[in-house]
């Protein structure tokens, strides 16, 4: 029993590193060849811990070897774009200026209620709203809407357009996230000032504080009567990330 149990433990370490180096795409945007060699590397890591007949060692090579293969491949399809067509296939458009390519939906099998389901999927409400829609390599259906059907633009509606990047957490789950800080070149005590301006005496009653690049922080205080504040932090011209 400890037998199965450590080679079970070590199979699952192995088994995580090689998936984290393949890299971080969700697994429906993975590539053909990328599907089957993760499915592979599942199967051949289950056998050794299903049947400790089944060498360690084995399984642990035939993973590695298939990372090695999926390295070697996402380069050549890197370095080439005829062999990136080879191995990965190409990009199919279904609908072509607002008309359907009847022969190509033919071609891959993909019927109308397929087709219907990935516009809908993509918010718009019908064919006759869609001026282009693609089927990617990954198998993901990429919809362009018409111009009169698509929402209008900042610069269409004469709206100056403010500069709206990724928040920083600065405190999650009452824990102080120091790298957050550093990247806005801010520290714990400028921070612990200003909750402690709200009435919020230490980190641990925070649940979440993130810093948006409006210069905002937006504060959630933990328990059944928690507080959401925003309270202006820094001007917007300080922003620096």
């Amino acid at each position: 029993m400890l037998t199965g149990f450590l080679r079970t433990l070590i199979l699952f370490f192995v088994t995580t590193v090689v998936l984290r180096l393949m890299g971080k795409r969700q697994l429906a945007q993975l590539q053909p060849y990328e599907v089957v060699i993760t499915l592979m590397i599942s199967d051949v890591a289950t056998q050794p811990m299903s049947d400790v007949e089944v060498p360690l060692l084995g399984g642990v090579v035939a993973i590695v070897t298939l990372l090695l293969l999926h390295s070697l491949l996402s380069v050549l399809s890197y370095v080439s774009m005829r062999l990136r067509r080879i191995i990965c296939g190409r990009p199919s458009v279904l609908i072509r200026n607002g008309r359907i390519c009847e022969e190509e939906m033919e071609r891959l099998c993909f019927d109308l209620s397929d087709l219907m389901e990935g516009v809908r999927s993509a918010g718009v409400i019908g064919l006759h709203e869609v001026s282009s829609a693609i089927l990617e390599t990954n198998g993901t259906l990429s919809v362009f809407p018409k111009e009169a059907s698509a929402p209008p633009s900042r610069e269409e509606m004469g709206v100056k357009a403010k500069y709206n990047g990724i928040p920083l957490l600065l405190i999650l789950d009452g824990k102080m996230q120091v790298r957050s800080l550093r990247i806005a070149n801010l520290d714990e005590s400028w921070l612990r000032r200003l909750l402690q301006g709200q009435g919020i005496a230490q980190d641990r009653n925070v649940l979440v504080a993130a810093l948006n690049t409006q210069g905002e922080l937006l504060v959630q205080e933990k328990g059944e009567n928690a507080r959401k504040l925003t309270i202006k932090a820094i001007a917007p011209e300080e922003v620096r990330w």
